[in-house]
């Protein structure tokens, strides 16, 4: 059997983190203990909550465009989704036997002899996936509200301030000494 290898991370910031090697190694190493041959590898830099995963069709049409089955192989299932809305489709190529999925984390290999606790551990991963990135936006949230209620500006500064913490470590913004003046005069010349 031929593998596709997934690595995936959310942002270009996590790119410099050495994740997307580290988990290509992985991948690539459990493929070669299966005896699997690997027909590519995917490295993701993408949302998996995004509603436009390019990367991630563009397996979908390897899969679906492929006359024998393909083992997916990811080092954990947040790393391939964290919504139910891949699971139908994911599940559709699996049980007409042109998708395998190799989670190595989980040890969960999932394809259509598959009994009801492989799917629902499946399931449950992605359940955690999911509550993972909703108890984030409720932090985020929690956290920039915190912040205006004290006064403090939520975000990092806009171009010609800096973030400065006062005598109180309360986080404001001030004029940028280097760059005010460049964006004063910018705005001058665009009102002109």
């Amino acid at each position: 059997m031929k593998a596709i290898l997934l690595a995936r991370v959310s942002s270009s910031d996590q790119e410099d983190t050495h994740s997307i090697p580290a988990q290509v190694e992985r991948v690539t190493k459990y493929s070669k203990n299966k005896n699997i041959e690997i027909l590519k590898i995917f490295k993701l830099t993408e949302k998996s909550t995004s509603q436009n995963r390019k990367q991630y069709n563009e397996i979908i049409k390897l899969i679906k465009s492929s006359k024998k089955k393909i083992a997916l192989v990811v080092e954990t299932i947040d790393r391939l989704q964290r919504d139910f809305k891949e699971s139908v489709e994911l599940d559709r190529y699996i049980k007409s036997e042109k998708l395998e999925i190799h989670f190595i984390r989980e040890n969960l290999i999932l394809n259509r002899d598959s009994n009801s606790s492989d799917v629902m551990r499946w399931d449950m991963g992605v359940m955690f996936a999911k509550n993972y990135l909703l108890q984030m936006k409720d932090n985020v949230a929690r956290s920039v509200r915190s912040k205006l209620e004290k006064g403090e500006y939520p975000a990092n500064s806009p171009i010609g301030y800096i973030n400065y913490r006062d005598q109180n470590d309360n986080s404001r913004i001030v004029l940028d000494p280097d760059r005010a003046h460049l964006v004063k005069k910018k705005m001058e010349l665009y009102g002109k």
